[in-house]
């Protein structure tokens, strides 16, 4: 049987540094780029 590997990408900090989403929530900026647009005050728009 073949074994299968995930690749996942790098999560960095760096993008989003000082944002309520990043510091306080700990969403990386591969997180914030996908679920907020790139935009962290999005964050909460959250209900």
């Amino acid at each position: 049987m073949e074994e299968e590997y995930y690749y996942e990408e790098e999560r960095t900090y760096d993008n989003y540094n000082g944002s309520y989403a990043q510091d306080v929530e700990g969403w990386s900026d591969q997180d914030i780029d996908d679920v907020f647009d790139g935009d962290p005050d999005a964050y909460w728009n959250i209900d």
